[in-house]
């Protein structure tokens, strides 16, 4: 059986790093990947950006979870817990030809696609504790890139490939960490007492700058803000800056790099706002008394998609970057969680 693996393996890999002329969506509409409880447990799906074309690409009893997109859009890894574990899966952009690519008894989660799409770094207890691993593309060439007692975990990888960004708790509190791609030379890029990269931490497109959340002003005004930092983490501030109990969520950087979108509580619920890269030119876009959250741009930068239950389910919408042209995508009455688009 391991044989057969491996050579589907390799030939599901082999397809990974093809150039984009070969990727599906080049011959019509680009879709969007996301997962959905609408039959009783996470199963994956694709759609159109328009919502129409709905696809199911997993099937089972079992979870499947976290899907990502190769960066040239013809695949897509995901969890899965059909194995009686989490398994790190990947399957073509149709679902078709699915593959167990880490195949150990551990806990395996959190794939994060390198940018040339050779290889995919993720989290694993396979070794006691949770720690960060890379493997090729095919699940072979398993590497250990942490080596700490503390948690690992949230690995993302530097626009260029040659860094990994990952949150550890070795400093008995958060830290965002920087390592080269292979493991070598981690260095703590935060510094701070406080819960740094407890939540989402993200690169920007040109790889000079690296935001996140944290509680470091917290004796300041109570409540969790957006820094950004110089990638070796020098030059560390505060984008937002705002009142106190405010809860920051996921924030994420434009296609150009001169936006940043995020979620906030200021208003009394979640909402979704979008500032420039210094912090000035604050909107809030989705205007809801509903919960709307997991805001993603579109790769040209025209679109997010988001999650909202303000029509009583969680569920997929679409968006201008100014707020306008609101457009519901998924109704499943189900719960709907992680769009994110085709390269």
């Amino acid at each position: 059986m391991k044989s057969i693996l491996k050579t589907g393996g390799a030939a599901w890999a082999a397809g990974a790093v093809l150039l984009l002329l070969s990727t599906p969506g080049m011959a019509g509409q680009k879709k969007i990947v996301y997962e959905s409880k609408e039959n009783g447990h996470w199963e994956i799906y694709t759609m159109n950006t328009d919502g129409t074309g709905v696809t199911r690409l997993t099937h089972g009893q079992a979870d499947n979870r976290a899907p990502a997109w190769s960066p040239d859009g013809t695949k897509i890894v995901f969890v899965s817990e059909r194995d009686g574990n989490k398994e790190i899966y990947g399957m073509d952009a149709d679902g078709s030809h699915p593959i167990n690519l880490t195949r150990n008894g551990g806990q395996d989660y959190n794939p994060a696609w390198s940018p040339d799409g050779r290889r995919v770094a993720f989290v694993s207890d396979r070794d006691g504790n949770q720690e960060i691993y890379s493997m090729a593309a095919d699940g072979g060439q398993v590497r250990r890139l942490t080596r700490n007692e503390a948690r690992d975990y949230s690995p993302d990888w530097s626009p260029d490939g040659t860094k990994i960004a990952f949150v550890s708790r070795r400093d008995d509190n958060y830290e965002i960490y920087l390592m080269d791609a292979d493991g070598e030379h981690p260095v703590n890029l935060t510094q701070n007492p406080a819960e740094d990269g407890r939540g989402f931490h993200s690169w920007s497109p040109d790889g000079a700058l690296i935001a996140w959340g944290t509680d470091r002003d917290m004796n300041r005004d109570g409540n969790w803000e957006i820094y950004v930092m110089n990638a070796d983490g020098s030059k560390p501030r505060n984008v937002t800056r705002t009142k106190s109990d405010e809860q920051m969520g996921m924030q994420v950087w434009s296609p150009d790099g001169q936006r940043i979108v995020f979620t906030t509580t200021r208003d009394g619920n979640n909402e979704i706002y979008v500032m420039n890269r210094d912090g000035s030119g604050v909107k809030n876009l989705s205007r809801n008394p509903a919960v709307d959250a997991q805001p993603v741009w579109s790769p040209d930068g025209k679109q997010i998609a988001f999650v909202s239950n303000r029509d009583g389910a969680e569920e997929a919408y679409i968006m201008d970057p100014n707020g306008d042209h609101l457009k519901r995508l998924t109704f499943n009455r189900g719960e709907v969680s992680a769009p994110r688009w085709q390269p």
